[in-house]
C-alpha cells in the first residue's frame, strides 16, 4: 500500500507536469474560497446574493436555532465549505511526490465529478436546484473531470 512521501510533500510543487500543477492550483484555490469566503464564492460563481449582518456574511439567510431549513442558504454555506475543504484535499494530494498518489488523486477526482454531475441532476429532478446552478454546477464538474482523464491518458 502506498502512503504519502512525507506531509512536506504536500506543500511543494513535485508533479512532473504543467497540467497536474495547473489543476493542483485550480483546486487550492477554489477550494480555499469556498472554505474561507462561502458567500463570496457563491456569489461570484452561482449569483447568489450574498447578505452582511452584525454576526457576518452569510449566503443570504439569519443563522439561529430555529431559522435554519431545510435547503436553505444556510445550509447551502456549508455545503460549500464541504466542497471547498475536499477540493484543497485533492489539490494537495496532486501535489505529492509519489506517483501512485498523484494517479490515484486524479482517479478520484474524476470519480467526485462524475458524482458532483450526478447530484446537479438529481437536484434538478427533486426540484431542490435551479436550472442555472445545477448547469454550473455540471459544467465545472464536466470541465474538471474531462482535464482530469486527459491528464491521465496522456502519462
Amino acid at each position: 500500500m502506498s502512503a504519502l512521501s512525507s506531509p512536506y510533500s504536500l506543500l511543494t510543487v513535485h508533479a512532473s507536469s504543467t497540467p497536474i500543477n495547473a489543476i493542483s492550483i485550480i483546486k487550492i484555490g477554489a477550494g480555499l474560497a469556498a472554505f474561507f469566503a462561502p458567500a463570496a464564492y457563491a456569489s461570484r460563481s452561482f449569483a447568489f446574493s450574498a447578505n452582511k449582518s452584525s454576526t457576518g456574511a452569510s449566503a443570504g439567510a439569519s443563522v439561529g436555532a430555529n431559522t435554519t431549513k431545510a435547503g436553505s442558504t444556510v445550509e447551502a454555506t456549508n455545503a460549500i465549505r464541504l466542497t471547498g475543504a475536499r477540493d484543497i484535499a485533492l489539490g494537495l494530494l496532486l501535489r505529492d511526490s509519489t506517483a501512485a498518489v498523484v494517479t490515484r488523486a486524479l482517479q478520484v477526482g474524476v470519480v467526485v465529478d462524475i458524482l458532483d454531475i450526478l447530484a446537479a441532476g438529481l437536484g434538478i429532478i427533486e426540484g431542490n436546484v435551479s436550472t442555472e446552478v445545477a448547469t454550473a454546477v455540471a459544467g465545472i464538474a464536466a470541465a474538471s473531470g474531462a482535464f482530469q482523464l486527459w491528464i491521465l491518458n496522456r502519462n
